[in-house]
């Protein structure tokens, strides 16, 4: 597991490369009865009574190591603790590469995937997903440059970091390119968020491009070097639970949980608790798409 290499960043990161999607309305590929809350009967799980949840862990606030703590931790994982426990299963963490969240659900590694997600067709071609956060992408800076840039265009000519594989984001800087002529906006990926910041820090980039929730809990830790861009979200998007086409009972049970938390308060003070004042949802999303149920 790494650990920040820079005093002031806490927050340590797991490697991490990943496949982050645009939000796309699509309806659901298949449905059955959700299993009640508060029991396993319709539930299938790899091992029983147990829920294995395959994530990156570098998902900064949302699940991650801290320096100085020795579990997974952050605003996902409440989420996910609470969902073992109103299902009556015992939640255990395994990390993986996020590019390897997907093919670990169908060869049966763990049950369920998390950790930043968003869906898209080619994604929902392979699993279906529970959208359970609104949230987007944006800029991190070195404090020297506050105010420098206002947004993407600022960035023509400049080089941005961002993680590797991260298709939603490169999609849009593509996009931001086609306004740049023949000065475009070059891109270094990063395996993980701390390698990231690092190299911003270096000056070997001008920017990080990081979750909208990321960027808060990052720059808090380390407020003289680091800022936001201000409230400028270069892409919005939905992230969510991943899980194999054939598991819709585990799926509903937890789409159908998570609104029981939505309803009963729990969620919105979980997401209190870390500091997240944006990107709350009312209900999950099934497959990107909010007005669709189980």
């Amino acid at each position: 597991m790494l650990r920040t290499l820079r005093a002031g960043l806490t927050a340590a990161v797991a490697v991490a490369s990943a496949s982050l999607m645009l939000t796309a309305c699509v309806g659901p590929s298949s449905s059955s009865s959700a299993s009640p809350t508060g029991s396993t009967t319709e539930v299938h799980t790899v091992t029983p009574g147990v829920l294995k949840v395959g994530s990156q862990q570098s998902y900064i606030p949302g699940e991650f190591f801290e320096e100085g703590k020795d579990n997974v931790q952050g605003f996902s994982v409440d989420f996910i603790d609470e969902i073992g426990k109103r299902l009556n299963l015992k939640v255990e963490w395994q990390q993986v590469d996020y590019s390897a969240i997907i093919t670990g659900l169908q060869s049966n590694q763990f049950d369920m995937g998390s950790g930043g997600m968003s869906p898209n067709p080619d994604r929902l071609a392979q699993v279906d997903m529970v959208g359970y956060f609104q949230s987007g992408a944006t800029y991190i800076l070195r404090k020297e440059d506050e105010g420098k840039y206002k947004n993407s265009q600022d960035f023509c000519g400049k080089k941005i970091g961002m993680l590797e594989g991260s298709t939603t984001l490169q999609a849009a800087i593509d996009k931001e390119n086609e306004k740049c002529g023949g000065n475009p906006i070059q891109v270094e990926p990063y395996t993980n968020t701390n390698l990231g910041v690092q190299g911003l820090l270096s000056k070997r980039i001008d920017a990080y491009t990081p979750d909208v929730a990321q960027s808060q809990y990052i720059v808090k830790q380390d407020p003289n070097n680091l800022v936001t861009i201000g409230d400028y979200v270069l892409v919005d998007y939905l992230i969510n639970y991943t899980f194999t086409k054939e598991n819709t009972a585990l799926r509903n049970a937890v789409y159908n949980t998570l609104q029981e938390m939505m309803t009963d308060g729990t969620y919105d003070k979980i997401l209190e608790k870390w500091g997240i004042d944006r990107g709350g949802l009312k209900k999950p999303a099934l497959n990107g798409d909010l007005n669709a149920k189980p």
